[in-house]
């Protein structure tokens, strides 16, 4: 099993600069997003963790096809999104690495440093 909680996957992607906790969350889902992008969502209570992140549609499609713990998007943009069960699959760093690539998808999409707002 991984040794990040549901917790600490919450609390790491609030620790990018400009993300909140959107209004579009509800009891079971936590969505997160920048500059009104969703850039990903949390299962609450959830056992093992859902994660869903923004994933660029190749990189995706690597992971799918290396872990059966990485699914398509549930409930979201299929090509533009991942979901990742935590059942081990994936080393806290590789999650970690997804996180971060996520945020980065979304500043992107969102036109945060991308040389047009210099």
């Amino acid at each position: 099993m991984n040794s990040l909680s549901e917790e600490q996957i919450k609390d790491l992607i609030l620790s990018y600069a400009g993300v909140i906790l959107d209004d579009k969350s509800t009891d079971e889902l936590s969505v997160y997003s920048l500059n009104g992008e969703i850039m990903a969502t949390v299962k609450n209570g959830a056992k093992p963790v859902v994660l869903s992140l923004r994933c660029d549609y190749n990189l995706g499609k690597l992971l799918r096809e290396q872990y059966e713990s990485v699914l398509e998007g549930q409930n979201l943009n299929k090509r533009r999104f991942i979901t990742i069960l935590l059942t081990g699959q994936l080393s806290d760093d590789e999650i970690i690495d997804q996180i971060r690539h996520a945020y980065e998808q979304t500043r992107q999409l969102a036109g945060i440093d991308t040389g047009l707002n210099a």
